[in-house]
């Protein structure tokens, strides 16, 4: 097939368990490109690929090298359980989704180009030392979600139009200047985040949720100086020493703190003291300098034995890819 140009419909390999290498070395354009369930190929060369509706290349455990140059247009670009240690280049400003999951050789994610996407992006459980960038990302209109990176770059990120979700990564300062629209929940979880940073945030269309994230202690007035309103609920669990919300006013849903740490519930209670109709459940144990069994990094507190609930009657929290048509190469079943 190297000297096939373009494709005006799909091209599918799927299920050849025989197969090895593919090679489109002419391929340029073409419809829907997926490569599915071919457990021994370990070679996919398309040196010249620029445009492509959907870019799948999934469950192709034993893939170490995949070649292309430039993607410059397509809709769906996903890479899901692979052996790649390295992407080609990926121009295309707008896409609708992204995807790139259980890739364990792959530590480079550039998506520097992407400036807004309709849809979702998904990363997760690629190398240890994963970089993603999204340096010029303003606008996601679906869910977004990090996992397991070592960094991250998302500064101009402005709006998620779905979840907005973290959770463990492994670098240490989390900062999101220019979000300032979250229309649904915000949840960073089992992170080693040490400092967090959304300056520019007002509201949260649905629930805050920080959990486990060890090496966070402190939520302080320039965490979140300017969110105003959670209308869900409002999730704090770990080795808690600060809480504070300058400019919250509004919880409509339950407010929760559990685990251990300098904070007590008292001056919990106080950090939420401008919130209208408060309803705080707070199961926090204070641990004094002296006996601070928590200072291994890897201590992870929550809601133990001997915590203290605090519940007033004003009060009351809970968090709770010239051809036509399609071309498929599909093994028969055995």
């Amino acid at each position: 097939m190297d000297n096939i140009q373009q494709i005006t419909g799909d091209l599918i390999i799927q299920n050849l368990y025989g197969l090895q290498t593919v090679s489109l070395g002419q391929l340029n354009s073409t419809g829907s490109l997926k490569i599915l369930n071919n457990t021994n190929v370990y070679k996919v060369a398309i040196p010249k690929l620029a445009k492509v509706t959907d870019f799948q290349v999934i469950t192709n455990p034993n893939l170490k090298e995949l070649t292309y140059s430039n993607i410059t247009t397509v809709n769906n670009f996903q890479i899901i359980d692979t052996y790649v240690s390295s992407l080609g280049a990926f121009s295309a400003s707008s896409v609708a989704n992204i995807e790139v999951l259980s890739n364990t050789q792959l530590s480079a994610l550039d998506f520097s180009a992407v400036k807004k996407t309709s849809g979702y992006i998904n990363i997760a459980n690629n190398g240890r030392a994963s970089n993603i960038t999204f340096s010029q990302l303003t606008q996601v209109g679906g869910n977004v979600s990090f996992g397991n990176a070592a960094t991250l770059d998302i500064s101009k990120l402005g709006s998620v139009s779905d979840d907005f979700s973290l959770y463990q990564n492994s670098f240490k300062n989390l900062s999101v200047p220019a979000l300032q629209t979250a229309k649904k929940s915000i949840t960073l979880s089992q992170n080693l985040f040490s400092a967090i940073s959304f300056p520019q945030i007002t509201e949260i269309g649905s629930s805050l949720d920080i959990i486990n994230n060890t090496n966070f202690k402190s939520i302080s007035s320039s965490t979140f100086p300017k969110l105003k309103s959670v209308p869900g609920s409002v999730i704090i669990n770990g080795s808690l020493d600060n809480v504070t919300f300058p400019s919250l006013t509004t919880v409509d849903g339950q407010v929760q703190l559990d685990g251990a740490g300098k904070l007590s519930c008292d001056d919990a209670a106080k950090s939420f003291a401008n919130v209208n109709s408060l309803n705080l459940e707070c199961n926090l144990r204070v641990i004094s300098d002296g006996n601070d069994d928590s200072s291994d990094d890897s201590t992870n507190e929550s809601g133990s034995g001997g915590s203290t609930s605090k519940k007033s009657s004003a009060s009351h929290t809970s968090v709770a890819a010239v051809l036509g048509g399609v071309v498929a190469i599909v093994a028969a079943c055995l």
